[in-house]
């Protein structure tokens, strides 16, 4: 017979049975039917019996299952309950076996019978009752199963479990009912991230954002704040409850006001001031002209004195070349330290490493030449031009910078890795912040090589799926030129909240951007522009196939709740490759889209982007969850889209036309579909020529100057021709 003692914990669920209608039937197990409980469904042949437990008032009775036959994989019982869209629901249940961690509960989503998503939860942990509470948002689904499983491999027969106390109960909208927390701004040189926490927020009240330079009395709109319903585990659950969003097209060394207003509650107006670009220094250090060893910078200024500024004597040149013997070639260790104009060379793993430091600016250097490969020709991966591995890394520039030409080259997709059944590339990048904190800014710079050393991102680090990542918070990443990866040109995963990535033109690589997942948000993709996009280096079809403007989705959905925002992306299609007639034109394969039917992606909004595939059959947006907070609508875009009902009803659908502006890049020939047919959208296309924004990343007529980092679109592309077609 079980044995428990009645906990606080269990008192409390008993409270909410008591106040709550238990969707569950049957949930406590007194019903049977020819030794089964009613109103579950048995899907595995082991022993079922209900057993009664003792607790201090009373004897009910649990469910039992005792493993006596072997069978791969899990055993379960379950019950399917049909449920309402975009509502919050708690489960709550109790599970307890002789064999630590062999039994779990889990969650599986349905939207018209099929299967979108499951989610498992916590095991027991041994003997002893484990009481298991999930609050969680049905997005799409109309209905969900309540599994009970547990493992029944050999090594687990005789194995005694058992379940109790399970309800299942509709909840109300999330409200923060807390203590306001005050409104935040974090700026950066032309962004600012808001957050705040008034008391009575919630999903259905919006707030409102303003915006003006101080001094000025025009308010400008900017777009509403989002409130995230999500739950986060803890440390991460500051954020629940919590409106955050961004406000981008600011001026540096700017003083701001910001209002803020709830519908229908308090209203804050708060100032900010974002970064000077005019660095204040402290004091200058000329290093030697040349140097064939690792550098240590140890000592750096303060937030009262400066920065120290360190240059080559020489300027441009001196060059430092490692050949291969140091680790890098320079590490900083001191915060508050500005490197300039530096030429790297040869460092064995990375050009530059930062240690455990912050307010760091590296700008107008050239890195090459660096990166270790292995015995087996496989080449060390993240081993990068500027390199860290410091958890609290936290603001740090990267302006400026020729980081090209890495020493090792990264496997692609068609080449797997020795010695793994993986083709997952590994290798060098160009920028790897692994573990950072954020508030990054990397802009003007140029990320380049060659088809025989390719990098594998241009930019990110591995803790994609979690709350962490690359670049983690408030940070920017614009006006750069990216090329020659065999995976992502700019890999931008894991929390990003409030991050912005605009005016990047990413070229020769397999996909743009991985954007797989934001767990937290929001992160704003805008106006980037893709050029080609190329499996592998061989000349057969399948070498040239193409991938991703935006990469979506991970397998769990608990990492994939933030928002994200994509408007005013163009993806090209350049002229064919020389070497295969048989493609035509040698652009993405597919849009935005989920690269696989186990990945889900929600709260994604769409609008006024260019995605042009090569072919009419490819992905223009592929959403194989049909997900229910994904609002994909008001882009213009030859291909198929698979989406929730409703998706794209208001696209332009077909081949864009475009005329050369006389500074090199595409844009929409005015007359042609696309051109100023824009939704408007506050804050992000204020500044449209005509009668109405353009499509696309590139305004028609626009005096913005093309950054200096971009090349002329395709030199060869005669936009009157549409060779794609």
């Amino acid at each position: 017979m079980f044995k428990i003692k009645t906990t606080a914990f269990s008192l409390s669920l008993i409270a909410s049975v008591l106040s709550a209608e238990n969707m569950l039937s049957n949930s406590q197990f007194d019903d049977w039917q020819d030794g089964k409980p009613s109103a579950w469904t048995i899907r595995s042949k082991q022993e079922y019996y209900a057993r009664e437990q003792e607790t201090d008032s009373a004897a009910n009775q649990v469910f039992g299952v005792k493993v006596v036959k072997t069978s791969g994989g899990y055993g379960e019982v379950l019950q399917k309950v049909p449920v309402e869209k975009n509502t919050r629901y708690r489960f709550t249940g109790r599970v307890k076996a002789s064999m630590k961690s062999s039994a779990f509960f889990q969650i599986k989503f349905f939207s018209n019978g099929k299967e979108m998503s499951r989610t498992n939860l916590s095991s027991n942990k041994g003997s002893d009752w484990n009481d298991v509470e999930k609050v969680f948002q049905t997005d799409g689904a109309d209905a969900v199963a309540i599994l009970l499983r547990w493992k029944q491999q050999q090594e687990y027969l005789d194995n005694v479990i058992a379940f109790d106390d399970l309800t299942l109960e509709k909840e109300p909208p999330l409200v923060y009912q807390g203590e306001e927390v005050a409104p935040v701004a974090v700026p950066t040189f032309n962004s600012v991230g808001l957050y705040w926490k008034p008391t009575g927020g919630t999903a259905s009240k919006a707030v409102t954002t303003h915006y003006r330079a101080q001094g000025s009395s025009e308010w400008k709109e900017a777009l509403p704040l989002w409130f995230d319903a999500n739950e986060h585990p803890a440390p991460y659950d500051r954020h629940t409850a919590e409106y955050r969003g961004s406000i981008v097209g600011l001026d540096a060394g700017t003083s701001y006001q910001v209002k803020l207003s709830l519908d229908g509650g308090a209203e804050r107006v708060f100032n900010f001031v974002t970064w000077s670009e005019d660095f204040k220094i402290a004091r200058t250090v000329e290093l030697p002209p040349a140097m064939g060893e690792m550098h240590r910078i140890t000592e750096g200024g303060s937030e009262e004195e400066g920065y120290v500024l360190y240059v080559p004597q020489g300027g441009a040149d001196a060059v430092w070349d490692a050949q291969n013997a140091a680790d890098c070639n320079l590490k900083v260790e001191a915060p508050w330290v500005i490197v300039r104009g530096f030429t790297l060379r040869g460092g064995k793993n990375h050009g530059i490493v930062l240690g455990d430091v912050q307010n760091v600016v590296i700008e107008d250097c050239d890195i090459s030449g660096w990166g270790a490969t292995r015995g087996n020709g496989q080449a060390y991966n993240l081993n990068s031009a500027i390199y860290s591995g410091s958890k609290s890394l936290k603001r740090i520039v990267v302006q400026n910078c020729e980081l090209h030409h890495p020493r090792s080259d990264s496997n692609s997709w068609k080449e797997k890795r020795p010695g793994t059944n993986s083709s997952h590339p590994e290798g060098p990048q160009g920028i790897t912040f692994k573990g950072g904190k954020g508030e990054f800014v990397i802009r003007n710079n140029r990320i380049y090589s060659d088809m025989d050393h390719m990098f594998n991102d241009g930019m990110g680090e591995t803790s994609n799926f979690g709350y962490g990542g690359f670049p983690n918070r408030d940070s920017d990443i614009y006006n750069n030129f990216v090329s020659h990866c065999w995976d992502d040109g700019l890999e931008i995963e894991g929390a990003d909240i409030n991050v912005r990535v605009w005016n990047n033109y990413i070229d020769m690589t397999y996909g743009a951007i991985g954007a797989a997942a934001p767990s937290t948000g929001p992160v704003y993709f805008f106006r980037n522009v893709y050029g080609v996009s190329r499996k592998h280096s061989g000349t057969d079809s399948n070498s040239y196939r193409g991938h991703y403007l935006v990469k979506l989705g991970n397998e769990k959905p608990h990492y994939t709740r933030g928002r994200m925002f994509i408007f005013h992306n163009t993806a090209l299609q350049p002229p064919a490759f020389e070497a295969n007639s048989e493609i035509k034109s040698s652009g993405a394969q597919s849009g935005i889209v989920f690269t696989s039917s186990k990945k889900t992606q929600q709260n994604m909004t769409t609008r006024n982007n260019i995605i042009q595939t090569r072919k009419s059959g490819d992905w223009a947006i592929l959403d194989q969850k049909y997900t229910y907070s994904n609002d994909f609508d008001y882009d213009f875009y030859q291909g198929k889209v698979r989406a929730k009902e409703g998706s794209e009803k208001n696209a332009i659908i077909g081949t864009p036309v475009y005329e050369r502006a006389p500074d090199g890049r595409l844009w929409l020939a005015p007359g042609t579909p696309g051109h100023d047919a824009a939704v408007r959208i506050p804050n992000f296309n204020d500044d449209y020529v005509g009668t109405g924004p353009d499509m696309g990343a590139i305004e028609t007529g626009s005096t913005q100057a093309k950054p200096t980092t971009w090349p002329v679109f395709p030199e060869n592309y005669d936009p009157s021709q549409n060779s794609n077609l």
